[in-house]
């Protein structure tokens, strides 16, 4: 499906909403539920032209600057990845505890892999959590809104009402971080 010029995958899928999704490659891709039909499908993308067009914008300004960037050795990126990997570990171990024991949520384990498309992620049932290598590069602030999030998850699978509520009690300024960490 092309729209105002850029392609969009579309994908059916058993899914309950419809998402879309840019990947970090340019791609744009719609998941929507097998319901829906193409002109509904179309519409959807259509009220989110101003949100698609601003995405990859950044990202393509993103790729303008890493062209800038002196490419790394496979060695050098390692070394590196090692220091953000201890550097974030070092934040993270503390406060990922802290704010355990502020939201009343029973001992969960957590690691740090490197993500493409997310900051976090939570498997309630084995209650594990993981976080994006990237967030080391980021303020602390925004560490400790994920690290909130993805804890929340533990209690509500979604982000539903009873989640963005949990969110505000213990973290009221949880929109403006979320803001934030997404224009960065």
């Amino acid at each position: 499906m092309i729209i105002d010029s850029i392609d969009i995958e579309v994908q059916y899928k058993d899914v309950r909403g419809i998402r879309l999704t840019v990947y970090p490659d340019m791609r744009v891709r719609v998941s929507a539920p097998y319901h829906w039909r193409e002109d509904e499908v179309r519409g959807f993308v259509e009220s989110r032209l101003p949100w698609l067009h601003q995405t990859l914008a950044k990202m393509e300004e993103r790729k303008r600057n890493e062209a800038d960037t002196p490419t790394l050795s496979p060695l050098e990126q390692l070394i590196e990845d090692q220091k953000r990997y201890q550097r974030l570990m070092a934040y993270l171990k503390p406060n990922f505890e802290f704010w355990r024991e502020q939201m009343g949520m029973p001992p969960a384990r957590f690691s740090i892999r490197k993500m493409q498309t997310r900051w976090g992620s939570c498997t309630p049932n084995t209650r594990t959590i993981r976080f994006n290598l990237a967030l080391a590069d980021r303020p602390e602030r925004l560490i400790d809104y994920i690290i909130v999030h993805e804890l929340a998850h533990l209690r509500h699978a979604n982000h539903g009402p009873q989640f963005k509520a949990l969110l505000t009690r213990y973290m009221p300024d949880w929109q403006e971080r979320r803001r934030e960490l997404h224009n960065t």
